[in-house]
């Protein structure tokens, strides 16, 4: 009977998902639309993709679930992994303790906690790299250390079990995950503890929020889904700092879409209006790419499972197509996430893809979800005042529109030299030392310096 009732539950769940699909794209009966009935292959591919998401995050759900019943099944040969003292933090998937969380700051003028949504109108012109022809001319790049483009990678739910592989990589290839973590999973039994999730951090990763309870949970209704994670994560990982989210079910979806409650109303559904209260960036599930001055914050695009990644038919999710000049896509940011990997192949498709972002990395800058877009939006924000150049020297400060609290991820700075530079390079900025090197282009020399916005005068000594 236990199994009938799984087998039910994840059914309704998938069902769910392919309804949700429909009202997202708008896809109903099109037999009596002419115009529907020309969708090109690409139209049904890219949809069919975001369908695949939608049955994913099902999928992972469904996971989750059965391994949270074997964990809670008596077993005599099953030994009870006692979790250190910050794994029983939470004892139950049924607390509803409020955890009061200090309130975010107004969004305002200047101090902007994330970018709107820009309407389809670009925030900037995009250019290839920079190369200042005078000494002491001074460009922002567009991505961390005047690569083309940017990638991250996020894992969204929590399959501990895939921990290792992760962090393999990760230390193979010295790049950054981020984990989207459901919280209200961790810290009832040695399947899922804080202890987990403090290793990851440890290891320099981003542990952000997937919401409390994956919209799951009846008794929390959306501004607690939000709040409530970050408040719990923050309080329960040494040095995490939640910023941003990925909505379970992609930015349109409510608990009627989970396979956990069906519920249909505002209060209960997911809402970009209340996630840019508290988050500078919230990951959506609908993998196609955008213009890079065109990003919507509130509503990332993401490829789950890195589908089409190397299917240049696929352009919406080509991978390459950030690095052609001619592709709308041009030094755009492209997000993949993943959920739980349940075989062989899923793990060596995950590797072809690292693999191959690694014969690019001259050019892609592979970052944390949440440092890149603190990047993109400081960015598309940024500019330089009271610049003043010498034979010598450069000085001036860098401004941009976003908190200063909450953006505070430097951005790279290319200077052109003198030509007869000697090698000679101090870089401050508000008096402390900033990270700095060089490069050349032509022939000519460049200084490389890493500056955060709104945090004192800029000087570079060459």
């Amino acid at each position: 009977m236990k199994e009938l009732i799984r087998i039910t539950k994840r059914s309704v769940a998938l069902t769910l998902s392919a309804l949700l699909l429909a009202a997202c794209n708008g896809s109903g009966d099109t037999g009596s639309n002419p115009v529907n009935n020309r969708t090109s292959n690409a139209d049904k591919l890219q949809r069919a993709d975001t369908n695949a998401a939608l049955q994913d995050a099902a999928d992972s759900m469904w996971a989750l679930e059965n391994l949270n019943d074997a964990a809670q099944e008596p077993s005599n040969d099953r030994k009870e992994v006692q979790p250190n003292k910050l794994a029983r933090a939470s004892d139950s998937t049924l607390n509803y303790t409020y955890i009061p969380a200090p309130q975010p700051p107004v969004s305002r003028a200047g101090q902007l906690l994330n970018l709107p949504d820009p309407q389809n109108i670009a925030r900037f012109n995009v250019t290839d790299r920079q190369w200042g022809a005078a000494v002491g001319d001074v460009s922002i790049s567009m991505w961390h250390q005047d690569k083309l483009a940017a990638f991250s990678l996020s894992i969204d739910d929590n399959h501990v079990k895939d921990h290792p592989f992760w962090f393999d990589l990760a230390e193979q290839y010295g790049w950054q995950w981020t984990w989207f973590l459901i919280t209200n999973q961790i810290g009832w039994s040695s399947h899922d503890h804080w202890g987990h999730w403090q290793k990851a951090l440890d290891k320099k990763h981003d542990i952000q929020s997937h919401t409390y309870s994956h919209l799951c949970d009846a008794l929390f209704y959306t501004y607690r889904e939000y709040r409530q994670s970050q408040a719990v994560i923050n309080q329960n990982l040494k040095n995490a700092n939640v910023m941003t989210m990925a909505y379970p079910f992609g930015v349109n979806t409510n608990k009627k879409g989970s396979p956990c409650e069906d519920l249909d109303t505002e209060r209960t559904s997911n809402s970009r209006n209340e996630a840019a209260k508290h988050f500078l960036a919230a990951r959506d599930v609908y993998g196609a790419l955008s213009h890079p001055a065109k990003i919507d914050f509130m509503k990332v695009p993401s490829v789950s499972a890195a589908r089409n990644f190397f299917n240049a038919n696929a352009n919406w999710a080509y991978f390459d197509s950030i690095l052609e000049a001619s592709s709308h896509h041009y030094r755009t940011w492209y997000s993949a996430h993943f959920h739980g990997l349940y075989s062989d192949t899923a793990k060596d498709y995950v590797r072809q893809v690292l693999a191959h972002i690694k014969t690019k990395e001259a050019d892609i800058w592979v970052g944390s979800f949440t440092h890149v877009a603190q990047y993109a939006q400081e960015y598309a924000t940024a500019r330089l005042e009271n610049l003043q150049s010498s034979a010598t020297g450069v000085q001036f400060h860098l401004k941009d529109g976003m908190n200063d609290d909450w953006f505070d991820y430097p951005l790279t700075l290319k200077i052109r030299l003198p030509d007869l530079w000697q090698g000679n390079l101090n870089a401050t900025q508000d008096n402390l030392p900033i990270t700095a090197t060089s490069v050349t282009h032509n022939g000519k020399a460049y200084a490389l310096i890493e500056a955060i916005p709104d945090r004192g005068l800029v000087e570079v000594l060459f």
